[in-house]
């Protein structure tokens, strides 16, 4: 397996992320031997069974939605949480890091476009919250996180993306911060992410050429 038979290429400032759910072991070695270094979970149990087999040296995030009765098991395991929905959820992911004397690495979850169906902030509660977000202290928050609704045509998704381009800049300039990341894009429509901002995109379909 190549970047070129995944059709994929390096997409300079922008850190592809494997979506591993329901890959094996194999598959993801594979996808690791031909150049991936950052993979993605979204269930603890299935990152857990894989944990003892996965490749090393690789970078672990989590990107699924976190119970808080498991945060603990995630914050001594994940690199970046990209997940993080709501006030309570921050808190205890806090609390649990302190513990341990790390400081975790987190994106805030947010949902644009308001779907029932989805986690998430909504923009008017995250600025809200934000600023006892950030008196979090072994919390590092390093930027944001959404889904785009799925659709076959990859323009319905600039607009989302675009917002949560906005929203990050707005929070930079009113609290007076730096957010880097912008974790958005999947495989239906990461070329509209990464032009919209996208610095980190959450790809399975178009590594690993079966459906999720």
């Amino acid at each position: 397996m190549t970047y070129k038979n995944m059709h994929l290429m390096p997409i300079k400032g922008v850190t592809i992320l494997a979506a591993t759910k329901g890959r094996t072991i194999k598959e993801i070695s594979q996808a690791v031997a031909a150049g991936i270094s950052v993979i993605g979970e979204n269930r603890v149990q299935e990152l857990l069974n894989k944990l003892p087999n996965l490749p090393k040296k690789i970078r672990i995030d989590f990107i699924g939605h976190l119970q808080t009765n498991k945060a603990k098991k995630i914050i001594k395991i994940c690199h970046l949480i990209h997940s993080v929905d709501s006030l309570k959820l921050a808190e205890i992911i806090n609390e649990e890091a302190e513990k341990i004397g790390k400081i975790q690495k987190i994106l805030l979850e947010t949902n644009i476009v308001n779907e029932q169906t989805k986690f998430g902030f909504k923009e008017n509660e995250l600025i809200k919250v934000f600023p006892r977000l950030l008196q979090m202290k072994s919390l590092n928050i390093l930027g944001l996180m959404t889904m785009a609704p799925y659709n076959k045509d990859k323009e319905m998704a600039r607009p989302v993306y675009k917002k949560l381009r906005q929203l990050k800049n707005s929070l930079e300039k009113q609290f007076k911060i730096s957010l880097p990341e912008l974790s958005m894009g999947m495989s239906n429509d990461y070329q509209v992410a990464v032009e919209e901002g996208a610095t980190i995109i959450r790809l399975g379909r178009i590594i690993f050429e079966t459906k999720l």
